[in-house]
């Protein structure tokens, strides 16, 4: 389970780090929810700041909650972020040893880049773990060549703070790695992909059914952020292109599985659990261009899953 418990995880793999490069590590996180004393006590020069108040999408089913919350304390975490280089990643996104130098690095030597995303690995070995990782992050697993790209994932990623504080209005509320990226290639800036600054994803058992719906709740948010800058046909178009996702993503893993040289063992153990989660977003998905939001209520900090804190963000100064 996520929580206080994963965040000391990560914290205690890269504080290290931090004493070696001039950075300061910001952890948005819920006032009320979790007890956070004793990692301040083994933590004190982390800067946790707490969301005093976060307007939720209203919890109804589908309606992407708990990404939304995350999402929010994203914003909580950039908002508050000083320094010219801004690094994040989530609890379940532990970091290698040298991630702090790899990013420095990377910044100093791609001086036209923007953006600089890195490699995801996976770190547990079961069927529904490398399931979930192909389904998001396969396309950052290693080998890859690196250069320039149009995305990068949000569990390893990081920015010139200048440009990311020119679409600061796009962020601001809500952080989206989608908009977010479309409006800083549209401002004329550009996004790299290193395969030297890795994270391991290290997520903790889960039941096949929290998954699914997990996977549901993501597709949909994906749709709702995608149709908003859309007009009605076109989301409507998107909206019977679900029909083939399933099909598509499977693919997309296997080709990914592939290029990774996986066993035939490997693939075969993942691959039934693959095409459930790729159907489960694709659902997703489809009642994301169904559905705009519109109710937005306040929600009590006790209302809000135990897993709340997710995103870990870093302050470097090269």
């Amino acid at each position: 389970m996520s929580g206080p418990e994963a965040l000391r995880r990560i914290l205690s793999s890269i504080y290290e780090q931090t004493q070696r490069v001039s950075a300061e590590i910001i952890v948005p996180y819920i006032e009320g929810l979790h007890d956070i004393s004793h990692l301040l006590n083994s933590f004190p020069k982390v800067n946790f700041i707490p969301a005093l108040e976060i307007e939720t999408i209203a919890t109804t089913p589908g309606s992407g909650h708990r990404h939304d919350l995350y999402d929010r304390l994203r914003s909580v975490g950039l908002s508050n972020s000083q320094g010219p280089i801004v690094a994040m990643t989530e609890d379940h996104a532990v970091p290698d040893a040298d991630w702090c130098e790899q990013i420095l690095r990377s910044h100093r030597e791609l001086i036209g880049y923007s953006v600089i995303g890195g490699a995801v690995e996976n770190a547990v070995d079961r069927p529904l773990n490398w399931a979930w990782y192909y389904c998001d992050f396969g396309r950052y697993g290693r080998p890859f060549i690196p250069g320039k790209r149009d995305f990068v994932s949000d569990v390893n990623v990081s920015y010139k703070r200048d440009a990311l504080f020119a679409v600061k209005d796009i962020w601001e509320r809500t952080y989206h790695e989608t908009t977010t990226h479309w409006a800083l290639l549209r401002h004329g800036h550009k996004i790299y992909l290193d395969d030297r600054i890795v994270t391991f994803q290290d997520r903790p058992i889960m039941p096949i059914n929290e998954a699914l719906f997990e996977r549901v709740e993501w597709g949909q948010v994906f749709a709702e952020t995608r149709a908003a800058e859309t007009s009605q046909i076109i989301r409507l178009s998107f909206a019977l292109g679900t029909l083939f996702l399933p099909f598509l993503l499977t693919l997309r893993v296997l080709r990914n599985m592939i290029r990774q040289n996986r066993s035939i063992v490997q693939m075969a153990k993942a691959m039934p659990v693959v095409a459930s989660l790729t159907i489960g977003w694709a659902i997703g998905e489809l009642c994301g261009y169904l559905h705009r939001r519109e109710s937005v209520s306040r929600t009590a900090a006790k209302e809000i899953p135990e897993h709340s804190i997710t995103i870990v963000l870093y302050r470097f100064n090269p």
